[in-house]
């Protein structure tokens, strides 16, 4: 009844008639992680609701998961639908395993637990990594955030490794119909990645030529061709290997201006250094978040390695932005004693 209620107050959630207007493959990704991840607000809120007694909570907790159930899985499953993909099955509930308040009689599956857990590891390596990234003026903080890291990803690959044996994952689809295909998940990132190298690149070559600093011009040529170069090799097999015609690369910048000059418009050392470095953070976020997703053992190895080669890079522009006094740092703070 409330499943009728609800198609005629949000017609437009039910139906996007995909077939017309097709959605490329992180689009399908998306909707897909957004449903799976769903799925699992459901099994831990109901679980919750029926382990409190506090009457408020419950309520709240159950309004929660009604409000997943009603108004969010529908729109996501049938877009879905609409594209020709068959969803997960949805979640049986847990609110008939007990009465509120006696949370030993309501239990999450084996598998709802990797699901759980997985999706929690997932939330620290994005942390972790951002710490990596924050970190500039504390080296011993920065070490703490990495080791930190290097812990995470493993039990990471662990909780993969033992959910993938019990197929207790949802990933997303095959990309294509060859044998061990990459999933939409892996291809959308990999094709991410590839572009946000492509910018890289450009960037990088445009600073080359913007500055006169040899020492600078040092750092962000072995970030073009130890870094952004090789990785995007990398990437370009990888799609190459499954079928897919990657993107031209793009123009080559260099030796297009006289030596610190782009155009008319000149950037500080200082400026060079802080966008590089925002952009390292930036790729260090959207690297782990590839990782999330990655299911097969060689993506996720390639995904690692580039992970520490961009951290490697973020303390060599940490060290030169120090040395030579170009860094732009957050104020200080001490605890109030």
């Amino acid at each position: 009844m409330k499943s009728k209620i609800l198609k005629k107050i949000l017609p437009s959630s039910y139906t996007l008639n995909t077939a017309q207007k097709p959605m490329h493959a992180g689009e399908i990704f998306f909707l897909w992680d957004a449903l799976t991840s769903s799925y699992q607000v459901i099994n831990v809120g109901e679980t919750y609701q029926m382990n409190t007694q506090d009457k408020e909570i419950h309520l709240f907790l159950k309004g929660l998961v009604q409000g997943v159930l009603y108004l969010r899985i529908p729109k996501l499953e049938n877009l879905l639908k609409d594209a020709g993909f068959a969803v997960p099955p949805r979640p049986a509930t847990k609110t008939l395993q007990g009465k509120p308040g006696v949370g030993q009689d309501v239990k999450l599956s084996d598998e709802e637990v990797l699901k759980v857990m997985l999706t929690l590891s997932h939330s620290l390596l994005v942390l972790d990594v951002r710490g990596v990234g924050t970190a500039t003026t504390n080296e011993a903080v920065r070490e703490v955030f990495i080791e930190l890291l290097q812990n995470t990803i493993r039990a990471h690959d662990a909780l993969m490794m033992l959910g993938s044996s019990r197929q207790a994952f949802t990933p997303a689809p095959p990309a294509t119909a060859s044998p061990d295909a990459l999933n939409l998940g892996e291809a959308y990132w990999i094709w991410d990645q590839l572009d946000y190298r492509h910018s890289t690149i450009v960037l990088l070559e445009t600073y080359i030529n913007n500055t006169k600093d040899t020492e600078l011009k040092s750092v962000l040529e072995y970030g073009l061709f130890k870094i952004a170069f090789p990785q995007l090799n990398k990437l370009e097999m990888t799609l190459k290997n499954d079928g897919f015609t990657v993107p031209a690369r793009p123009v080559s910048r260099m030796q297009q201006q006289p030596a610190g000059r782009t155009g008319k418009i000149i950037l500080r050392d200082s400026e060079i250094l802080s966008i590089v470095i925002t952009a390292t953070q930036v790729v260090l976020d959207l690297h782990v978040n590839s990782l999330g997703s990655a299911y097969r053992g060689d993506i996720r190895e390639l995904i690692k390695s580039f992970v520490f080669q961009e951290i490697e890079y973020l303390e060599k522009l940490i060290k030169l932005g120090k040395k030579r006094n170009l860094m732009e740092y957050p104020p200080n703070v001490t605890a109030k004693v």
